[in-house]
């Protein structure tokens, strides 16, 4: 009977123990997950500190750190160049939140998000596309906002980069003796990418294939358009030094065939 007894007290202590351990388990609190994320994420720890942060939505959907987890957790997956995860995640947090506190911030990492995707060559320039929306949404929505601020740079370089990707395509045109499709391509840059660096070459490049079709109206009437628009500019200057040359030479011609002509 003694023994009966002595084995029942070792089952109730070791129920005890176990049960001690388990609560144990169940009392670490949300904000004792999120600081370890954050510590985690100071450490470098990236994969481990999103467990944690996945963890606090997981078991405390209704924390006060749970934005913050979804938020810290798109964040990590971005440093971690997982763009369409984190796509996922911004879409799911807006849609959630419209008017959260995290809103303007997740619009922005979304559109760097597709910022990031043009920087690859073999990904489509519809991403481009995408991002230049982003941006302009956000300057649109918020124009006062440290983001707007950015935002303006980045599309400055987004506008840079399809206007030059057009450019060379109607350089290759015209490099191939095609200067009519070059015009084209030219007039896209022209009109669509109004502000861009590439704009004083373009006209530069239009005279020049007005020129090989010799069409002198429309390569002057290019000129003066670039002359008016970029008085400063080089390209200005070949224009007009080569016009300049053209002149002087047929004044030379003239004055020579005078003499002939009088001898």
């Amino acid at each position: 009977m003694a023994h009966i007894f002595k084995f029942t007290i070792l089952l109730l202590l070791f129920s005890c123990s176990a049960n001690e351990k388990e609560i144990t388990i169940v009392q670490e609190d949300d904000k004792n997950i999120f600081d370890k994320g954050i510590q985690l994420i100071q450490e470098k720890k990236f994969e481990e500190s999103i467990d944690h942060f996945i963890k606090i939505n997981d078991e405390f959907p209704y924390s006060e750190y749970s934005s913050q987890a979804q938020i810290y957790n798109a964040y990590l997956n971005f440093e971690l160049n997982k763009p369409d995860k984190t796509i996922l995640l911004l879409t799911d947090y807006i849609s959630m939140n419209p008017n959260g506190i995290f809103s303007q911030y997740a619009e922005y990492l979304i559109a760097m998000c597709y910022y990031i995707k043009v920087s690859d060559p073999s990904r489509d320039s519809k991403f481009t596309k995408i991002a230049i929306e982003k941006f302009k949404k956000i300057i649109k929505t918020n124009p006062n906002s440290k983001y707007a601020k950015d935002a303006k740079f980045k599309l400055e370089y987004l506008n840079n980069y399809l206007a030059r990707k057009e450019f060379e395509v109607g350089m290759y045109y015209l490099k191939n003796n095609a200067p009519s499709p070059a015009i084209n391509r030219f007039s896209v840059v022209i009109s669509e990418f109004q502000g861009s660096s590439i704009i004083p070459q373009t006209l530069y490049r239009m005279h020049e294939a007005f020129e090989m079709l010799k069409l002198k109206d429309k390569s002057h009437q290019t000129y003066l358009i670039l002359k008016y628009n970029f008085p400063k500019s080089k390209w200005t200057k070949e224009i007009t030094n080569k016009e300049n040359n053209i002149d002087e030479t047929g004044y030379l011609k003239n004055i020579m065939n005078k003499m002939i002509s009088i001898f």
